[in-house]
């Protein structure tokens, strides 16, 4: 049933740069440090299908979707359900109550902090926000690292995530600054 999920997870992200398989893997592998005890089914499942659709609202596309995947691949009722949950409380704003859940909305979220995630985020930026100018990649990048700061939830998350925003808050001064040079002589 994992390789059967893990493979639809793959074929639905292909080609994506900053939402793809790489983000889905790197975010259930952080989930698995933020607790000890916890359904790794329910875990697995959610990590590896909360991004397969990005239609907005995605999260709740992917939900659908992972529903339906699940069914097809007899994933235990009980356990969709909890994974439909996780999948839709991942985003930023999200109130996930099931533990499951928390771990998939902080891992998230710690896979857009440090340098990986100001690259996904930079990436992003063009992509998912039609950003024109570096100002608005400095912009997106500096909401989102204020937003994870705020919805954090778990204690382990907040600790992982201090030194990936340390590193954050130097890179989005540097850029601001290197952005805000005028009359360079470009000759």
């Amino acid at each position: 049933m994992r390789q059967i999920i893990l493979q639809y997870a793959k074929d639905m992200t292909a080609g994506r740069l900053a939402r793809g398989y790489d983000h889905c893997n790197r975010v259930y592998h952080l989930a698995k440090q933020l607790e000890d005890r916890y359904d790794d089914e329910v875990l697995y499942a959610a990590s590896f299908l909360h991004d397969i659709i990005l239609i907005e609202p995605h999260q709740l596309q992917s939900a659908e979707r992972a529903e339906a995947v699940l069914h097809e691949v007899g994933f235990k009722p009980e356990k969709i359900a909890l994974v439909k949950d996780a999948i839709l409380n991942h985003i930023p704003e999200g109130t996930p109550t099931l533990l499951e859940g928390k771990m998939l909305h902080d891992a998230d979220m710690l896979d857009s902090l440090g340098m990986t995630g100001f690259t996904r985020l930079a990436i992003g930026a063009f992509f998912w926000k039609g950003a024109k100018t570096l100002y608005e990649v400095l912009r997106l990048v500096r909401e989102y690292k204020e937003r994870a700061e705020r919805h954090l939830i778990l204690e382990k998350s907040r600790k992982i995530a201090e030194e990936r925003l340390g590193f954050m808050e130097e890179a989005l001064d540097r850029l601001e600054k290197e952005i805000s040079i005028v009359g360079i002589d470009t000759g």
